[in-house]
């Protein structure tokens, strides 16, 4: 084999010049196969360039000349190209088929390796076309990241386009490869990425940009857990033009399957699928015009937005409509609201139904909302509240002036186990107050609540306050006492609130609530409560007993018979989760009774149980054994209350102790009580004991 090279210096006109070597390369080859016969001629250059490429160490070769057909090869050492792609060096470059034509030079059949800043590839597929205006090449098969990409990349004058094709990427070795600085300490566990991207610009600027990919089996996480996923699959499309100073944008997110977690949020998606559409204009110096934006989490919520938020000197909305459909309540809170609550506080109640929501947003600011509930249903597992196939219509407006009307209506609803018929309320919602439109009247427990005026107003930093005015009329006692889990008593429940007060957590009542009970009336007044939907409530008030028949009373709690009336108060009463912590309480005959005053020996026995007296034993070995009553003149029994102790008193003190009875009539006696005080918990015993069993036990 005879080889004749020949070696130049650098020149300026790279495709003339190479028209001329080869030009010169044939000649050549026609002078010499008259005198020698040649297997190869080769011509090479130090360096080819231009605005768009440079070339180092090429060579230029006519092989095969004794065959009937000849090969004519380029081989160049490297390749360097303009920007956006000035990072990517292309060597060992060999063009087994190679043509020029008028104006330009085309490599095909070629073979390459490619070597940038961050990794070196082994040979793969590559071709390219050089003219002074325009320039092209193509890569395939290259292996990246455990995977394969193709890459076309053409350039006419200044603009340039760039297309991609990648399958089979590993991510996790994808990451390695192009984020060394790992600020977000991403930790890739596993995950393939599949991906066609067309870029184009001009010079260095960026004009049009289309991506679409499919991650598959995702498990990674990032932050110190605060995002995580497990087998995620992820399908995306990302659009965006620049015109001017403006980017038109559009893109698609899915997530078809798997498990993400971004910190509080957790979702499990199954059955259904998660997409995120969006689309708009960015401006480099107005912000972003938001056209439109659609978030759907199949069988769960929708959210459709639209608006226009401003980057500087700070991010702002300065306005947004915002579309909200929930179409199951229960799925909603509990994956999207119950991370933000506090622990359990979601956990504890149950929700059914749907919701709409329309939002107006201007300078970061709710201007107008508007909430739709259809078919709504609550339950609160501490039974504090609930309610059920509620429907509303609620109209918000940051104006004072608004008048647009709302609307809740519910078929049953109960606060606090209490159980309200259905009903339904018009109301005026706007800024931080709600009033009642119309007065209305609810059933309850056989009677009604009247609601005449409500009104709720909330200031910044403090509780909200609320004020209402209404009464409730012939409350069934029977049926609230076994709502409360008391002994079942008979009568019923009136009264007018001409202002009740809720401020600071704490509710305070005018006006008195008046108690049809044992054929006499008990009044309530200087009611007040904090806590009441709290774990730890607390009541206060006094009451007045006005004339109650005993012998009604004592049939009742099954204390033995007692006839006569009995009259009293219950002052300063406080109770901490319904239990008594203080209160001063009497009972007895009211002055100027003309009733008729008995009282059997069970009812004699168990008055001596509480007090501690010594008749019972006197009845029971006395002549007055042989008596089933006896007469008595007056009755009275205290208690003062006061840190866990009972202060007792009777209706008249005696030479040891006082008196509980006051005998008169035949026959007749008396009821001495001789323990002055007594434990709380202790006297609450005995009590007990006398009303559950017909056994009484002396102490």
């Amino acid at each position: 084999m005879i080889e004749v090279t020949a070696i130049f210096l650098p020149v300026f006109s790279p495709i003339k010049r190479i028209k001329q070597l080869l030009w010169g390369l044939v000649a050549f080859l026609c002078f010499t196969q008259a005198v020698v016969a040649l297997d190869t001629v080769s011509i090479e250059l130090d360096q080819l360039e231009s605005k768009q490429w440079q070339f180092n160490g090429i060579k230029l070769s006519l092989s095969e000349l004794q065959q009937e057909t000849q090969q004519l090869v380029l081989s160049i050492e490297q390749l360097h190209l303009a920007e956006p792609l000035a990072d990517l060096s292309f060597f060992d470059i060999h063009c087994l088929e190679f043509s020029w034509q008028n104006g330009y030079i085309n490599c095909q059949a070629g073979k390459a390796s490619l070597k940038s800043a961050r990794f070196q590839s082994p040979s793969f597929d590559f071709s390219f076309l050089i003219s002074d205006q325009h320039s092209q090449f193509h890569i395939q098969k290259l292996q990246l990241a455990q995977g394969l990409l193709s890459l076309t990349a053409t350039r006419q004058g200044a603009n340039w386009t760039v297309k991609i094709n990648a399958q089979g990427l590993d991510l996790k070795a994808l990451y390695a490869l192009f984020s060394p600085h790992d600020d977000y300490k991403l930790e890739i566990q596993q995950g393939i990425l599949d991906v066609d991207a067309q870029i184009s610009g001009a010079e260095k600027t960026l004009h049009t940009l289309l991506v679409t990919s499919r991650l598959s089996h995702i498990t990674l996480q990032a932050k110190a857990g605060q995002i995580a996923t497990d087998s995620l699959a992820v399908d995306m499309e990302i659009q965006a033009k620049r015109s001017g100073g403006q980017w038109t944008w559009l893109n698609n997110i899915q997530i078809k399957q798997g498990e993400v977690y971004l910190e509080p949020v957790y979702l499990s998606i199954e059955k259904s699928s998660v997409s995120l559409e969006a689309a708009g204009v960015l401006d480099e110096k107005e912000g972003v015009q938001v056209h439109h934006v659609k978030y759907q989490h199949t069988d769960v919520v929708e959210l459709t937005a639209q608006g226009k938020t401003s980057q500087y000197p700070d991010f702002t909305v300065d306005k947004a409509h915002i579309l909200i459909n929930i179409s199951e309540l229960q799925s909603f809170f509990s994956q999207y609201m119950a991370p933000f609550s506090a622990p359990t506080a979601v956990d504890e109640f149950q929700f059914k139904g749907q919701l709409n929501a329309e939002t107006r947003i201007v300078q970061n600011a709710i201007q107008q909302a508007k909430l739709t509930l259809s078919g709504v249903a609550i339950d609160d597992v501490k039974n504090r509240f609930s309610i059920a196939d509620a429907h509303a219509v609620i109209n918000w407006s940051v104006g004072s002036t608004s008048t647009t009307p709302s609307a809740l209506s519910w078929q049953q609803m109960k606060i606090k186990g209490i159980p309200f018929d259905k009903g339904r309320l018009d109301f005026l919602l706007k800024n931080k107050t709600i009033s009642l439109l119309a007065s209305n009247s609810i059933a309850v427990l056989g009677g009604v609540f009247d609601i005449k005026q409500f009104d709720w107003e909330y200031q910044n930093g403090e509780e909200p306050t609320v004020y209402f005015e209404g009464g409730i009329k012939q409350l069934s006692l029977e049926k609230l006492s076994k709502v409360l889990g008391w002994t079942p008593l008979t009568g019923e429940i009136s009264g007018y609130f001409p202002g009740v007060i809720y401020t600071n957590n704490t509710l305070a009542v005018k006006g008195e609530i008046q108690i049809e009970l044992f054929d006499g009336t008990i009044k309530i007044h200087k009611l007040a409560s904090s806590g009441m939907l709290e774990d730890f409530s607390r009541l206060y008030m006094d009451m007045e007993i006005d004339n109650l028949d005993l012998n009604a009373i004592t049939r009742k709690f099954k204390v033995g018979g007692m006839e006569g009336r009995v009259s009293g108060f219950v002052n300063n009463l406080y109770l901490e989760n319904w239990q008594p912590i203080s209160f001063y309480a009497w009972l007895g005959t009211p002055d100027g009774d003309e009733s008729r005053h008995r009282i059997s020996q069970r009812a004699v026995k168990n008055l001596v149980s509480i007090g501690g007296g010594g008749a019972a034993d006197f009845i029971s070995k006395g002549f007055l054994r042989f008596f089933d009553s006896f007469g008595y003149d007056k009755f009275g029994f205290g208690c003062y209350l006061h840190q866990g102790v009972c202060q007792l008193m009777g209706v008249e003190a005696a030479e040891q102790g006082y008196y509980i009875i006051k005998g008169g009539g035949i026959p007749r006696i008396d009821v001495i009580g001789y323990n002055s005080r007594l434990d709380w918990n202790v006297f609450i015993t005995r009590l007990s004991r006398i009303s559950l069993s017909d056994d009484v036990v002396f102490q």
